[in-house]
């Protein structure tokens, strides 16, 4: 098996050129020179979060592949102090739980003010009214791991890195078969350190690994399977968002095993871009979505 780290990288992509050379051809890539310009991208950090609203509470997950994910919950001043502890002594200390699909937009709209502009005009128009509601926040220490997984409705991601690096290793769809699922959207292989062995079909997979530095922005199609490594401190966030086009084919995905609960989310976001209902209408239902993945 060979890994690959190419991966197209684009300067202030447009969303005309987005939309018709990755979006439709469904091909990832990393976008640079937008970030930058954001308040964020000098002022982020856990100690700017804690110092906004240290009492807010958080909840942080812990991954084990024998007893599932555990779930915590900590408040922003509590976990900034677990993040520091650890960074001071990572090798004597205990990896961190990770803050994974965090609605913090929500929780602290001041930071709403802090990614100004922001591309809305790579989404589709029916998630620009109050596009910030869609967002979910990546936080954690250096070593922070997601196994590898694709997003559970099927949707495109859009990836923003404010803070840290991060390295992931992505897969196209079709690999899926070489990576030994398990359940709807999780497999088994570990890309880092695979067991040919135990899994030997993986040597048949197109692995591509990659870091994504601060200020970049990352997108991938629907059904990307990515496995994701902080190397340092990192804050993130991103975007699922469906096309009238990807929000069809994921209903179809129910034929395929997508469970029940996902089918209703697609269908409710299929009737706003397919069916035009409004947003305003349709969130109000889509809004416990933001709950059930995390």
């Amino acid at each position: 098996m060979i890994v690959s780290t190419e991966i197209e990288r684009r300067y202030k992509l447009s969303s005309n050129e987005f939309q018709i050379e990755y979006v439709q051809k469904r091909k990832p890539v990393i976008i640079s020179g937008v970030i930058p310009s954001w308040n964020s991208y000098d002022k982020w950090s856990i100690e700017y979060f804690k110092n906004l609203s240290s009492h807010v509470k958080i909840y942080a997950k812990k991954f084990s592949s024998t007893q599932g994910i555990q779930v915590s919950s900590v408040t922003i001043e509590e976990y900034a102090k677990i993040i520091n502890d650890f960074e001071k002594n990572p090798h004597d200390n205990d990896l961190p739980p990770y803050c994974h699909d965090l609605p913090l937009f929500s929780l602290i709209p001041a930071l709403i003010e802090d990614v100004q502009p922001f591309p809305l005009d790579y989404l589709p128009k029916w998630y620009h009214f109050k596009w910030w509601r869609y967002c979910q926040f990546f936080i954690g220490s250096s070593q922070s791991i997601t196994p590898l997984h694709f997003d559970c409705l099927l949707t495109n991601n859009i990836f923003f890195q404010i803070v840290g690096r991060k390295q992931f290793t992505i897969l196209q769809p079709e690999d899926a078969k070489y990576c030994y699922r398990q359940g709807w959207r999780w497999f088994l292989i570990d890309p880092e350190k695979p067991d040919y062995n135990k899994y030997p079909q993986y040597k048949y997979a197109r692995p591509i690994k990659f870091i994504v530095n601060p200020g970049d922005i990352l997108y991938m199609p629907p059904g990307t399977l990515h496995h994701v490594r902080s190397l340092d401190t990192s804050i993130s966030f991103n975007i699922d968002w469906h096309t009238s086009k990807s929000s069809l084919n994921a209903l179809a995905a129910f034929r395929k095993g997508m469970p029940i609960q996902n089918s209703y989310y697609n269908f409710l976001l299929a009737m706003g871009l397919v069916m035009k209902m409004p947003p305003q209408m349709v969130f109000k239902f889509y809004k416990s979505y933001l709950n059930y993945i995390s």
